[in-house]
């Protein structure tokens, strides 16, 4: 993976993580205990290129359809 797929691949994560906190009301640490379960944020890293493209709404809204919220 080059340098700069990666630094986007994280800053997803970043975004993903802060958002879906922010929208759902939860702690680092209730998000961290729903990543281990569902692995969020391995799924934001396999499919940077479909995050990328996303509004914060939408990604948060992928999110819920992947956890099946």
């Amino acid at each position: 993976m080059s340098d700069k797929r990666l630094n986007n691949s994280i800053f997803l994560m970043y975004l993903v993580s802060k958002d879906y906190m922010e929208a759902h009301g939860l702690s680092p640490e209730k998000f961290r205990e729903l990543d281990e379960k569902y692995l969020i944020l391995n799924y934001v890293a396999e499919c940077p290129d479909i995050f990328d493209n996303m509004t914060s709404k939408e990604m948060i809204e992928e999110i819920d359809r992947y956890v099946g919220a």
